[in-house]
């Protein structure tokens, strides 16, 4: 069984999301990447809804979800995460995010852990250097200049996705490209303010909860190593490697990614 509603932030911003599967199972909260929305999780939700009260939602400005015009950081965003637990009235989960979502996962662990059972933080840093600032702001300007997200749809595909796998896979390639296109320039560079402001390794030290890092051994955005050097400060984490894998690790190792979540959600 499945239901969707949205809720109302008090900055203005509605956040839509949907509940999966049967509530008497443990919950696990699914939150998308940068550029993308929940559907991003197509491939895996199957098979986590058998075992699962999954809830997949749209991050601000992305999907569904709305965003109010004001700068934000990572807190608003995770805070907009214990707002629909509330809603579905579930007071702990499990947590997978992607990329921004991993980073949102991270800031929860800081901010909420006693709402979280255990957080699988995929794709996804805890810092930014300069030239990633600039490249943002690049990316900024070219949907601004270029008529909207589907100027930046083929260049994230490429940066996600490995060539030869884009190539073997020009469906679901068309599926991400309908993702991002349909996505808010607004939102986009709201979230992308938020990204460029992280500054989270000096603190990761201080979160208590179960935690993997799922790396993607061809991921530039987010390279194995990088992950690592978060999984060092956390006492206790540990660090899967997708290979071959890119950017978006659901997409393109759907059934190893589930054994991920199934593992790990076992183990806690």
């Amino acid at each position: 069984m499945s239901t969707s509603q949205s809720i109302q932030r008090p900055d203005g911003s509605v956040i839509s999301f949907s509940v999966h599967g049967d509530a008497k199972n443990p919950a696990l909260v699914l939150s998308n990447s940068l550029a993308t929305d929940r559907d991003m999780w197509q491939l895996v939700l199957p098979q986590l809804t058998k075992e699962y009260l999954v809830v997949t939602y749209d991050t601000r400005g992305h999907g569904l979800s709305k965003c109010a015009p004001n700068n934000i950081q990572l807190s608003d965003l995770a805070d907009d995460v214990v707002a629909v637990l509330d809603a579905a009235k579930i007071q702990k989960a499990f947590f997978a995010g992607i990329s921004l979502g991993g980073m949102t996962g991270l800031t929860m662990a800081l901010h909420h852990p006693d709402r979280l059972l255990g957080l699988m933080a995929c794709n996804c840093r805890g810092r930014i250097d300069a030239a990633g600032i600039e490249g943002w702001n690049q990316r900024i300007e070219v949907a601004r200049t270029g008529g909207g997200m589907q100027a930046l749809a083929e260049s994230s595909i490429a940066r996600w996705f490995a060539q030869d796998y884009i190539a073997a896979n020009p469906d679901q390639m068309k599926t991400m490209a309908a993702i991002v296109s349909k996505n808010s320039v607004d939102g986009f560079e709201t979230c992308i303010r938020a990204i460029q402001n992280v500054r989270m390794m000096d603190d990761l030290h201080k979160i208590q909860i179960p935690v993997m890092f799922v790396a993607g051994a061809q991921d530039m955005g987010a390279p194995p190593a990088e992950l690592q050097l978060m999984a060092n400060k956390i006492k206790g984490s540990q660090v899967a490697v997708l290979d071959p894998c890119g950017h978006i690790s659901a997409m393109q190792r759907p059934d190893e990614f589930v054994k991920l979540v199934q593992g790990f959600a076992r183990m806690h």
